[in-house]
């Protein structure tokens, strides 16, 4: 396979170049690119490397020997990059890709002068619509869409309930946290959360979750809001498709520090392992998800990281797509200090599956009250989450 492609993206993400004692960073503010990609098809799959050019326009500040300086710029550079694309309906493919972009170092107006890297390394995950299908008719006729029976409404439940679920869906989640910080205000976090099953080989499946924040997040010092996306997380979790009673799968997972704004995010790297086991007797959903993660690199001169994620799920599923559920978040700071590590939530709600048009839809709403939580946490929550189902038959 052989194309042409090129992007424009808006950014706001900055890093730190500059070692103590000289403080400074370098801001993307726009980035754009056109290269050549050469690729190699197999069934659904796609594999390609890709060599071209790339702008950028940046900003640095620089805070060294007594001096501050400021500056603007735009400068070109070379791109080489890679990545994977699979096709997992009839003109819908999703893609996993690594870019780097070199540009030349910038030098500040300072005496002396202090040398600024302004590389740009970039991770894109990502879903595309083709206007001509890239399945076989042959694949395409295994994905016709979801028939309307009743009798169907509880297993498509079950399987929107289950992580790792051989079923693409797309879950909107708001999760708004009352009583957050010293002026006891609503922190809000909505997240987008994209799953998506790949059929690696005949005996196991792996599952890529992408969770995308959008944050609403209340100053500490301020009786005030700062809103904007958080860091973004990518689980992938190899799951055998016969595992008989239990099910599970793990695999990696890893926060890239894209928060637009100091206050929403760590300016970490995290990486660490995670795993979801979970079982399914008759009209119930009921596991557990469980992962940590450590700071890899990002910023160095913000604090190091190390936190616990476990969530707890139970699910029981009536006729007609009504279920109860409860799947609280709990989580562990384990730098933080004794008596101020966990949040324990407790509490449930309902929900149904049904359908908009022709597409089928999980929606359910649940309250959660923060037994064990830190000085200035949030101590109750409300979640309301809407689910958009891709079933094939």
């Amino acid at each position: 396979m052989f194309g042409v492609e090129g992007d424009f993206d808006w950014a706001t993400f900055d890093h730190p170049t500059l070692p103590f004692p000289t403080l400074g960073s370098v801001s993307q503010h726009w980035i754009g690119t056109a290269a050549a990609r050469v690729g190699v098809v197999d069934d659904q799959w796609l594999v390609y490397g890709k060599l071209g050019a790339g702008w950028v326009h940046s900003t640095a500040e620089v805070n060294a020997f007594g001096q501050t300086w400021n500056g603007s710029s735009t400068k070109d550079g070379w791109l080489v990059g890679g990545g994977l694309e699979y096709g997992f309906k009839p003109h819908w493919t999703v893609r996993l890709e690594y870019d780097y972009l070199a540009l030349a170092n910038w030098t500040s107006a300072t005496v002396p002068a202090v040398s600024l890297n302004r590389d740009v390394q970039m991770v894109k995950a990502g879903i595309n619509y083709k206007f001509e299908s890239g399945i076989s008719d042959a694949t395409a006729s295994t994905s016709r869409g979801y028939s309307r029976d009743p009798s169907e409404d509880e297993d498509l439940a079950q399987k929107s309930q289950n992580p790792i679920a051989d079923l693409i869906s797309v879950p909107f989640q708001s999760n708004t946290n009352f009583n957050a910080g010293p002026f006891n205000r609503t922190q809000e976090v909505l997240n987008i959360q994209p799953v998506v099953p790949l059929h690696i080989s005949a005996d196991w499946n792996l599952i890529a979750r992408t969770i995308v924040p959008g944050i609403s997040q209340p100053n500490p010092i301020l009786d005030s809001n700062t809103n904007g996306i958080g860091d973004i997380t990518e689980e992938l979790f190899f799951s055998p498709l016969h595992s008989g009673a239990l099910i599970w799968g793990a695999g990696p997972v890893f926060t890239i520090p894209s928060a637009t704004d100091p206050i929403l995010g760590t300016g970490r790297v995290l990486l660490g392992p995670t795993a979801v086991f979970l079982m399914t007797p008759p009209h119930i959903v009921m596991g557990v998800l469980v992962n940590n993660q450590w700071s890899v690199g990002g910023n160095p001169l913000l604090p190091s990281v190390n936190t616990f994620l476990a969530q707890p799920f139970f699910n029981y599923n009536f006729p007609h797509g009504w279920y109860l559920t409860s799947s609280p978040l709990i989580t562990a700071n384990w730098l933080a200090a004794p008596g101020q590590q966990w949040v324990v939530p407790v509490g449930g709600g309902f929900g149904r599956i049904f359908k908009i048009g022709d597409q089928p839809v999980s929606a359910n709403i649940a309250g959660y009250y923060n037994v064990v939580h830190p000085t200035g946490a949030p101590n109750w929550q409300l979640r309301a989450e809407l689910t958009l189902l891709f079933p094939e038959k």
